[in-house]
C-alpha cells in the first residue's frame, strides 16, 4: 500500500513539475512585489491625502474667515471709526482710512465703510478685490434692516464678514464689510494641496523603492528562481530521492529529521523501526541512537562507510553536513543493508578472479601460438609435431586433473586460470590430490569460493612476487558431509604476529595506499556465511590459510 501510495504521489509530482514549466507568468516575483507593496502604499496614502487636502482647504477657508471677523471687529468698536461715521464725510475718512490700512495692513484684504445713509466713507482695496464695492453695498443693504449680525451668519458670508458701527447710546451709524478675494483661497489651497501631492508622491516613491530593494534580496536569497521554479525543483528533488535505492535522511541544525525517502522508511520497516514512516520531526538521536551526530553538527565532520546497527539489521552509512556560507544548517544521512553492499563488492572481486584468469589464460596460449608460429617459420614440422602433442597432453592432463576433482566448471576454470596465472609469474601453483567439490551447493555457492579462494591465492602469489626463495603455492578444497575446508599454503617469507592481527582490516597492505581490500572482502563473505578463517604463519618459514565453511546443499542445511 506504502508503495502504491508513493508511486501515485510521483506521478502527481511530475503533472505538477510540467504544469509549473508550461505556465507562462505574466509578472515576475519581483515585479509582483513592487506592485502589491505599490499598492498597498498607494491606497494607504491615497484616503490620508485627499482627506487631509479636503480639511487644510476648509482650515484656510475658517482661517480666512475669521481674519475677516477679527478685522470687522475691531474696526466696528474702533473710537476713531465710531466718531468719523458720527461727522460729515472730508477730512475724517482720511484719518478713518489710514487706521483701517494700520490694523488690516495686508495687501491682501479690502475693507469698505459706509454710513448709516449707505454712502461709501472708506474704500481700502489693495489687493483689487474683483466688485468688492458692489458686493459690500449689497451686503450693506441686504443686513441694514437688522442691527446685530450672528457669529455663524457672518461665517457663512462668502469670503467676507460684516459689522455694525454703534454709538455710545446703541444706535447704527455705519457698516464695516471686509473680504478677500477667492483668488487668495485658491492659492493658498493650491499650494497646501500641492504640498501633500508633493509628500504623497515622496511617500509613494519610498515605497517603490523600498519594494524594489526588499524584492532583490528576496530574489537573491531565492538565488535568482521564481516560486514557480522552486515548487518545480522541490518537487525534482522529491522524485531524485525517492527514485535512489539508498535511504536517505535529512537533519536540522538541532537534530531534528526533516526528509526521510522511500527507500529509508522501507529500510528502517525492515529493521522493525517502530513508525518509520513518521520520523520527520522526530530527534535522529531516537532513531539512530549510535551515531556521532554532535561531531557532524558541531565540527562539521564527514563520516563515511561507518557500519552501524538499526534495530536489528546492520547498515553501512555515510554522514555529511550541510553548509550554507560556512555555517552548519543541517546533515545529511545515507545508509543501506550492508549485506547488500557486501554482495556487490563480493560480485565485483568475483568477476575480478574471472578476469584474472582468463586474461592468464589467454597469455599463456599467446605464447604457445608464437612458438608454433616460429616453428612454422622455419619449417621445423618434425619439432612442431612434438611441441603440439606436448601442449595438448600436458594441458589435457591439466584439465582432467581439475575437472575430476572440482566437478564445477566454472570453480574448474578459475583454478586453471591460476596455474596459468601461476606461470607467467614464475610461482609453483597446484591443487592438491585430495582436493574434492561436488556441485549440488546451494550455500557456500561457487561464487563465494571464487571469492574466497581466489583472493587468498591473490595474497600468496603477491608474497611471493619479489621472494628469493621456493616459490610454491598449494590450494585444496575438500568437500566433506557438514563443511568446505579450503587452504591456502604458500613458502613465502611469512608474518610477523602484528600483521597477522591487521590483515583483515579495510585498507592494510604492505603494498601501500590502494590496496588491502582483498583479505577485508573475504573475512566478510566468511562471516556472512557463518564460517571461520585460521591463519598460521611466521617469518621465513611461509603462511597457511585454512577456511571452513559450513555446508547447505540443494534440499536444506546439513546438520
Amino acid at each position: 500500500m506504502l508503495k502504491i501510495s508513493k508511486e501515485a504521489n510521483r506521478e502527481s509530482q511530475v503533472r505538477n513539475i510540467n504544469r509549473y514549466r508550461n505556465n507562462k507568468k505574466f509578472f515576475t516575483l519581483s515585479q509582483k512585489i513592487v506592485i502589491l507593496i505599490s499598492m498597498v502604499v498607494f491606497i494607504a496614502l491615497l484616503p490620508s491625502a485627499l482627506f487631509t487636502t479636503q480639511r487644510v482647504a476648509q482650515v484656510i477657508y475658517d482661517r480666512v474667515s475669521i481674519n475677516a471677523v477679527s478685522i470687522n471687529n475691531i474696526l466696528c468698536h474702533s473710537d476713531i471709526i465710531i466718531d468719523g461715521l458720527g461727522k460729515p464725510p472730508g477730512a475724517i475718512d482720511e484719518a478713518m482710512a489710514d487706521y483701517v490700512n494700520e490694523v488690516d495692513n495686508s495687501d491682501e484684504a479690502g475693507v469698505a465703510i459706509f454710513d448709516r445713509d449707505f454712502k461709501e466713507r472708506v474704500f481700502y482695496n489693495p489687493g483689487k478685490l474683483k466688485d468688492f464695492k458692489r458686493t459690500s453695498l449689497d451686503l450693506v443693504h441686504n443686513y441694514s434692516f437688522k442691527d446685530k449680525i450672528s457669529w455663524r451668519e457672518n461665517y457663512d458670508i462668502p469670503n467676507k464678514a460684516f459689522g455694525y458701527v454703534k454709538n455710545d447710546v446703541g444706535e447704527v451709524v455705519g457698516y464695516v464689510v471686509t473680504g478677500y478675494s477667492d483668488d487668495i483661497l485658491n492659492n493658498s489651497a493650491i499650494d497646501s494641496i500641492m504640498f501633500l501631492l508633493l509628500m504623497t508622491a515622496f511617500g509613494l516613491s519610498v515605497g517603490i523603492f523600498g519594494a524594489i530593494y526588499l524584492a532583490g534580496r528576496v530574489k537573491k536569497i531565492l538565488f535568482g528562481l521564481e516560486p514557480e521554479a522552486i515548487a518545480a525543483m522541490l518537487q525534482e528533488r522529491n522524485i531524485i530521492l525517492d527514485s535512489v535505492r539508498e535511504g536517505v535522511i535529512t537533519i536540522d541544525d538541532k537534530g531534528i529529521i526533516t526528509l526521510v525517502n522511500i527507500e529509508a522508511e522501507s529500510l528502517l520497516n525492515d529493521a522493525k523501526i517502530f513508525g518509520a514512516n513518521e520520523l520527520v520531526g522526530k530527534n535522529i538521536k531516537d532513531v539512530i541512537k549510535n551515531i556521532a551526530v554532535d561531531s557532524i553538527l558541531d565540527e562539521g565532520k564527514i563520516v563515511t562507510n561507518v557500519t552501524i546497527k538499526i534495530g536489528d539489521t546492520l547498515f553501512i552509512t555515510t554522514s555529511v553536513p550541510l553548509m550554507l556560507s560556512d555555517k552548519i544548517i543541517g546533515a545529511v544521512f545515507t545508509f543501506r543493508k550492508k549485506s547488500v553492499v557486501e554482495e556487490l563488492a563480493n560480485q565485483l572481486t568475483g568477476f575480478k578472479n574471472y578476469s584474472t584468469a582468463l586474461r592468464a589464460q589467454t597469455h599463456e596460449f599467446m605464447n604457445k601460438m608464437h612458438v608454433i608460429m616460429g616453428l612454422i617459420e622455419m619449417k621445423a614440422y618434425d619439432e612442431l609435431k612434438t611441441f603440439t602433442k606436448e601442449v595438448a597432453y600436458n594441458r589435457q592432463s591439466e584439465v582432467n586433473y581439475v575437472v575430476t576433482r572440482l566437478r564445477d566448471i566454472t570453480l574448474a576454470g578459475f583454478v586453471l586460470g591460476k596455474i596459468s596465472r601461476s606461470r607467467e609469474l614464475d610461482i609453483d601453483f597446484s591443487l592438491s590430490e585430495e582436493s574434492e567439490l561436488h556441485n549440488d551447493l546451494e550455500v557456500p555457492s561457487v561464487h563465494d569460493i571464487v571469492l574466497i579462494a581466489g583472493n587468498i591465492v591473490e595474497n600468496a602469489f603477491d608474497a611471493l612476487e619479489n621472494f628469493d626463495g621456493e616459490r610454491i603455492v598449494s590450494l585444496s578444497i575438500l568437500d566433506f558431509d557438514k563443511e568446505i575446508v579450503i587452504t591456502v599454503e604458500d613458502s613465502g617469507p611469512g608474518m610477523d604476529e602484528e600483521t597477522i592481527k591487521n590483515i583483515f582490516k579495510r585498507g592494510f597492505s604492505s603494498k601501500g595506499q590502494g590496496h588491502g581490500y582483498g583479505l577485508y572482502l573475504v573475512k566478510q563473505s566468511i562471516n556472512n556465511l557463518e564460517g571461520t578463517i585460521d591463519v598460521e604463519s611466521s617469518e621465513g618459514e611461509g603462511t597457511i590459510f585454512t577456511v571452513r565453511l559450513p555446508i547447505k546443499r540443494d534440499g536444506g542445511l546439513n546438520d
